[in-house]
């Protein structure tokens, strides 16, 4: 199974996200595949607006939209990512380093249908910088269980798709 990824980086960002997606998600028979975002997607910041979009243009395909903007979630502010049945949005702005990878591997375990972890965990929340910064790359064995379980029978999210951060 594939996991779209619009993303207009460079080459070496795609190749860490690459390496980072398959050391958190070993095992679970998941590759990503890369495109260009949407022309029509370029300048949103409603993350619900852009995965409303998402959601129609992909349909259940999962996919995850990385932007280089500020993001914001009506009622919440700002947020750094989102994620909406089997689609997700993360953003590079603010985010050293591998950070904004960190949020993105987050997000496509949302699309994966994890909820949030209490555990040291790729799924614990994160409100700020420094607890992504802190975040694990990993997920903990019940959310690797949790999500095989998922994939195996195709992760059938079409009834929650309210955007989740």
């Amino acid at each position: 199974m594939r996991v779209r990824v619009l993303f207009s980086g460079d080459d070496l960002s795609r190749e860490m996200l690459v390496s980072l997606f398959e050391s958190s998600f070993r095992d679970l028979e998941l590759s990503l595949e890369f495109s260009d975002p949407p022309e029509h997607l370029h300048g949103r910041n409603d993350a619900a607006d852009i995965l409303s979009v998402l959601l129609k243009k992909t349909g259940a395909y999962p996919s995850i939209w990385v932007v280089d903007g500020e993001v914001y979630l009506p009622g919440t502010g700002p947020i750094f990512g989102c994620a909406a049945g089997r689609c997700a949005i993360a953003t590079t702005c603010g985010l050293p380093g591998t950070a904004w990878m960190n949020v993105a591997m987050h997000e496509i375990g949302h699309i994966l249908g994890l909820d949030h972890c209490t555990w040291r965990c790729l799924m614990q929340p994160a409100m700020s910088r420094e607890e992504i910064e802190r975040r694990p790359f990993a997920l903990c064995a019940r959310c690797v269980g949790t999500a095989r379980e998922n994939v195996q029978r195709g992760f059938s999210l079409e009834g929650d798709v309210r955007p989740v951060p």
